[in-house]
């Protein structure tokens, strides 16, 4: 079946809310954690991604501080980047060429051979100002399309794509892929653009939001690639609001898409969406990941410190170790396994966590 895409005339959607109460227990999915290697006190992990060859990377900081002086730092540091790969029984590190001063590994990104990663200081509102492709040895810095910051950095089958704010006239985001050496430039039609993943080389999706046809506040948009232009896809029915912009997608298969807003896990069979609502211990989400059963886990960005899996019409908490919340999540490609980064409430006493 050929997906109904927005551009198309008079395309009709069909939402299905869904009554998803929370399971009383963790349903047997227990995260246990992996050893770490050194890291300099105040360490934080907010990344991880896995690659096909079945290692884990993780990213974040290391080293920060802050000394008030009053009701300000007197004297504080940024840290400095971590950056580890997992590869089944040890942690190795990498150079990081080109990386100058502090900061902090902000998106991490691998499929098929090919692993990129961002960062930049602390107060860049966690968007990327350093850009890296991974050689086998080292990190190599890549420049950016334009001097804006990057705020998306995914790569996948349909290469590997960059999406930062427009400077000047024109829409507010751009998107570059990455051809050959060099940057090649695609308009898209969302205000802004928070994920972007690929199923093949003709089948990538990206979110983000727009500004709804009436009213005030911010709606959902997500846009398709068929491997020549972004077209905007019939969104789902999800009331504008101020924090209503999607914030993650997972396409798995040939009109099989979930998509992940603040309040609301969202899937696109090709002819209509079904609206999920969060269970109540997440009031607003962060991260998405799909297992190789097919089980969408959604993370939240404050409220219940453990993941959530949705299977049977039903949300079933995981149980993880006492003390750390667990934000960011990643499927382990062709296995039921999910990888997570955890800290203590006060980002810091990092923990890798795998279930399975």
């Amino acid at each position: 079946m050929k997906r109904s895409f927005a551009g198309a005339v008079a395309a009709a959607v069909t939402a299905v809310l869904l009554s998803t109460p929370a399971t009383a227990h963790a349903d047997g999915e227990t995260f246990t954690s992996v050893p770490l290697p050194f890291f300099w006190p105040k360490a934080e992990l907010q990344e991880v991604a896995a690659d096909d060859a079945g290692g884990v990377w993780v990213g974040g900081a290391q080293g920060a501080y802050c000394v008030m002086w009053g009701t300000t730092c007197g004297l504080f540091s940024n840290g400095n980047p971590v950056l580890r790969r997992w590869n089944g029984s040890s942690w190795a590190e990498y150079p990081l060429r080109g990386w100058t001063g502090e900061g902090q590994i902000r998106a991490v990104t691998s499929s098929g051979g090919e692993t990129w990663i961002g960062g930049g200081t602390l107060g860049q509102s966690g968007s990327s100002n350093y850009l890296a492709r991974f050689d086998g040895t080292a990190f190599q810095k890549v420049e950016r399309p334009t001097e804006a910051n990057l705020d998306v950095i995914s790569t996948g089958p349909a290469g590997t794509w960059v999406a930062h704010r427009a400077i000047g006239d024109g829409p507010q985001f751009k998107l570059h892929k990455r051809t050959g050496s060099t940057w090649t430039g695609y308009d898209i039609a969302l205000r802004s653009i928070s994920d972007l993943q690929a199923l093949t080389a003709t089948d990538a999706w990206a979110v983000g939001s727009r500004y709804p046809d009436s009213g005030p506040g911010i709606a959902p948009a997500i846009a398709h690639f068929d491997g020549t232009a972004w077209t905007a896809v019939t969104p789902p029915p999800i009331a504008a609001g101020v924090a209503s912009s999607f914030l993650k997608v997972a396409p798995v298969g040939p009109n099989d898409v979930w998509a992940l807003s603040r309040e609301h896990l969202t899937h696109w069979n090709g002819t209509e969406w079904t609206v999920i609502p969060l269970p109540s211990a997440i009031p607003s989400a962060r991260d998405l990941a799909v297992d190789g059963n097919g089980h969408p886990w959604v993370t939240a960005d404050y409220g219940a410190p453990v993941p959530y899996r949705y299977s049977g019409g039903t949300w079933h908490p995981a149980t993880i170790p006492a003390g750390k919340a667990m934000r960011a999540i990643t499927p382990m490609p062709g296995t039921s396994t999910i990888w997570g980064v955890a800290n203590r409430e006060d980002r810091s006493n990092p923990a890798v966590l795998k279930n399975g």
